[in-house]
């Protein structure tokens, strides 16, 4: 696994966010629309980069799975360096506001 999607997964750890487990053969593995995976998930996540998810992506996924989904800023979630403390700041941040909303 490359170093920016290690980087993505302990930023999220960090933060408290459990996230699906790395992958050694492929950077970003696909999920089947039947895998556990979105079963087992309280929440969606997507990111703003590197595909560009949409606001309309996040609400497909929420309807698909009867999970919530969101959309997230991919800047401060994955480019490390200059704006990691910013980053783990928006993560920790994103964690508590959706911990303190009702269920949808």
């Amino acid at each position: 696994m490359d170093d920016g999607a290690r980087y993505i997964a302990a930023a999220l750890a960090h933060a408290g966010w459990d996230t699906l487990p790395a992958s050694a053969e492929l950077r970003y593995p696909p999920l089947a629309e039947d895998d556990a995976a979105w079963r087992a998930a309280d929440r969606i996540l997507v990111a703003s980069e590197p595909y560009a998810f949409r606001e309309r992506d996040a609400v497909a996924l929420a309807q698909r799975h009867g999970k919530p989904a969101l959309r997230i800023d991919a800047e401060m979630t994955s480019w490390y360096g200059p704006r990691a403390i910013a980053g783990f700041r928006y993560l920790a941040q994103l964690r508590r506001s959706l911990a303190a909303a009702p269920r949808e």
